[in-house]
């Protein structure tokens, strides 16, 4: 069953219905009178959390679930709010997932949507990042050397810096591979 409410349009032009817009839904229609919701922490560490949250029938069993897993550095928001906005994303997914709001094409809350386009957007310019000789950057590519140098050839390596940084040469490649010979 789905429900069509007010949205927003998001980027790509798609209609998005809010999880405050959901949640003021299911606490005002009649359909969902003395159905019940929680959320709970799942797991959580000095850097993430995982929470869940359930939807009751009115007799007391699950009608629907959702989880959501948050990074404290996984977009700006996060920086200060990431358990509200892991809440919210349990929350939305598990009222998309009972129906309400997904006539609009997601389940996803509108926080998932920005983290999704912010972190795009903060890999895509990571890429950018040029690898300098002695730059703030240089010490943790030489441990990563050091630790795979055994077991990874040379160019593979490379190959996986650029992933990252996307200027390697000259003076640079040579340190770094001095640094791979052991030298």
């Amino acid at each position: 069953m789905t429900n069509k409410l007010n949205t927003i349009k998001v980027q790509g032009g798609k209609q998005y219905a809010e999880v405050h817009t959901r949640v003021n839904y299911f606490r005002s229609t009649e359909q969902y009178k003395d159905w019940g919701q929680d959320c709970e922490i799942i797991h959580q560490t000095e850097t993430s959390i995982i929470m869940k949250a359930t939807i009751y029938y009115p007799d007391g069993r699950v009608a629907s679930t959702g989880y959501a897993k948050e990074d404290i550095d996984g977009a700006r928001i996060n920086q200060r709010n990431h358990v509200e906005v892991c809440d919210t994303s349990a929350v939305g997914r598990a009222l998309g997932f009972l129906g309400i709001g997904i006539s609009q094409g997601s389940i996803a809350s509108y926080e998932e949507v920005a983290n999704a386009i912010e972190n795009k957007e903060k890999d895509e310019e990571e890429i950018h990042i040029t690898l300098d000789i002695d730059d703030g950057n240089w010490a943790g590519v030489l441990n990563y050397i050091a630790h795979h140098k055994d077991n990874v050839a040379f160019e593979d390596i490379i190959k996986t810096l650029q992933t990252k940084y996307k200027t390697i040469e000259g003076k640079t490649k040579v340190s770094l591979k001095k640094a791979y010979e052991g030298k």
